[in-house]
């Protein structure tokens, strides 16, 4: 398959207030856009996402580092996931956690069949690969552009038309609180994470005066949003792949 001029928004939920996901799923209804949701926990706002197929299609996030919530084993982590998701075929770790036991276990003992945990920041030119393991596949999506990642660089991007526009298969990868906040940078959300200690708690009135007024991954997200309010943008529509088994040779 060809997969040049395929894009896809993707976001990852990570244990953020409902209203914040609310308010960024708002946006993309108001638009028609699609994208694909990579949820951590149960909430309200989740369940309200899933009045939408036709535009929001939910993946699994799963936290295989030390602490997680999710479970201490890998196996017991993909449960957790799979219960948050019945039958989710779209996967991103948190953290970008993987190897190649962790890879054979989601294969052996979920429905993911599309993996979006390598990350290649600005690349020119990406397309999705086959990752076979006992006559199994998972076709694993390279990631272009993650707004935590861009507040690192010397000079964040915030316009998004030349990525998107660049051959090959273009996925962008938004975090709901960043969009919320319009984050340029890590420090509205570090003076959040100070007033609340537990993210998810947080109530709108404790983030209004963090908003940032200026160009930032709101901005950002919002760009690309209408530029893919043209039928594109989730993983599923972008990247079927081919049936996860190999057939039987007869």
């Amino acid at each position: 398959m060809n997969h040049l001029s395929c894009a896809a928004i993707t976001l990852d939920i990570d244990w953020t207030p409902d209203f914040v996901i609310d308010a960024v799923a708002e946006r993309l209804l108001a638009l028609g856009t699609r994208a694909t949701w990579f949820v951590t926990h149960a909430s309200a706002a989740v369940d309200r996402l899933r009045r939408h197929p036709g535009l929001f299609e939910l993946g699994i996030h799963p936290n295989f580092l030390p602490n997680s919530t999710h479970g201490s084993t890998v196996d017991d982590v993909l449960e957790t996931c799979r219960a948050l998701v019945p039958g989710a075929t779209s996967m991103r770790t948190h953290g970008l956690v993987q190897s190649t036991p962790l890879l054979e276990r989601v294969m052996a003992i979920t429905a993911v069949t599309t993996d979006v945990s390598i990350f290649l920041p600005h690349a020119t030119s990406t397309e999705p690969v086959e990752y076979w393991w006992q006559d199994r596949m998972l076709l694993r999506v390279p990631f272009l552009w993650e707004d935590d990642f861009e507040f690192e660089r010397p000079s964040p991007t915030w316009e998004l038309g030349p990525l998107l526009d660049a051959p090959g298969a273009r996925v962008f990868n938004f975090h709901p609180i960043h969009v919320y906040l319009n984050s340029p940078d890590l420090r509205r959300y570090r003076t959040l994470k100070e007033r609340c200690a537990e993210l998810g708690r947080a109530e709108p009135d404790q983030v209004a005066d963090l908003i940032h007024r200026g160009r930032g991954t709101g901005t950002a997200f919002a760009d690309l949003a209408r530029r893919l309010a043209d039928g594109r943008g989730t993983l599923a529509s972008e990247f079927r792949s081919r049936p996860a088994r190999r057939e039987a040779e007869a």
